[in-house]
């Protein structure tokens, strides 16, 4: 019988909970400062004798409006495989095989990368004003080891500049408004802006939008333009308003859950 959940959240209750952190099935979570740090375990099947695992994890601000759904699923922006170069192709997780021994080894190993890796990232990435800087140096040590993994493997690097940030990462965006980083955040508000005006432009000449779709559509680029306005006008009874109400928001979700 393959136990490796069982294993691996019984191994990180021992490493884990003393720093903070509530486990709900198999997710680890805590509030840290203005932020909630969480990571979780999954597993694929692969063979009937194998399997594939992975921990996501992320450092996610309150003022983003976290709902319980996220909260109980795990909230993997990032994967914990991905701070090493994996020969694996699919060099976000482990492989293991089913039994006693191989899951024990296997979950020896993500336990060391969470000791080495992830809680020091954590302890770095405690509030939104750290967790922004962190997380955009984060995403480039993921892209060169990424790129590193496909150079060993004998593979082209096919990937634009955009892995480098992701501006349309939603986490970064509202860690730039509580930290007081407009630029950032502008930045981050209309990239997000520019796929939603080429994607509506796309299925408009392709035929593709019924008129429900084509209201859909105008009434979320005009929410976000109006958005864009505030943040460019530095509207702070806007801002502080939308950090308070979605902060209280995702505090009474994690009480009632984690």
């Amino acid at each position: 019988m393959d136990n490796f959940i069982g294993e691996f959240t019984k191994r990180c209750k021992v490493e884990v909970l003393k720093y903070g952190f509530r486990q709900k099935k198999n997710v680890f979570g805590r509030i840290v400062d203005d932020v909630y740090q969480n990571f979780y375990i999954e597993k694929l099947r692969l063979t009937p004798d194998e399997r594939r695992c992975r921990v996501g994890f992320a450092v996610v601000p309150l003022c983003q409006r976290l709902t319980e759904n996220q909260i109980s699923d795990g909230m993997g922006i990032y994967y914990l495989r991905k701070f090493e170069v994996s020969h694996w192709m699919d060099g976000d997780g482990w492989r293991y095989k089913v039994s006693s021994e191989d899951i024990s080894v296997c979950v020896d190993e993500i336990i060391s990368f969470i000791n080495k890796y992830l809680l020091p990232f954590f302890e770095r990435a405690n509030s939104c004003k750290t967790a922004l800087p962190e997380a955009i140096a984060l995403e480039k040590l993921f892209n060169e080891t990424r790129k590193e993994s496909l150079r060993q493997n004998g593979m082209e690097d096919k990937a634009g500049s955009y892995v480098d940030l992701n501006l349309l990462d939603s986490a970064k965006y509202y860690m730039a408004l509580k930290s007081g980083d407009f630029d950032f955040a502008l930045k981050s508000r209309m990239a997000l802006l520019q796929q939603n005006v080429d994607s509506y432009n796309s299925m408009k000449e392709r035929g593709y939008l019924t008129e429900e779709d084509r209201m859909r559509r105008e009434k979320k680029l005009a929410v976000l333009r109006s958005e864009i306005s505030k943040i460019e006008g530095r509207d702070e009874t806007y801002i502080q308003q939308l950090i308070i109400k979605n902060e209280e928001y995702s505090r009474e979700c994690l009480q009632n859950i984690m």
